[in-house]
């Protein structure tokens, strides 16, 4: 899974410096997800209780 989000935000970077419009919204849609999964996995209710 590491190396899925990986790829993903490498694919997230490169259409961020490729081109405007639509490769624009790739790259939001690409980098924010990772930022999305650090966030959700990171949230302090989301870990068992010890």
């Amino acid at each position: 899974m590491p190396l899925v989000v990986a790829l993903i935000s490498a694919a997230g970077l490169i259409s961020a410096l490729v081109g405007d419009g639509p490769w624009d919204t790739l790259s939001w849609l690409a980098l924010g997800l990772a930022v999305v999964l650090c966030a959700w996995h990171g949230l302090p209710w989301r870990r068992p209780p010890a």
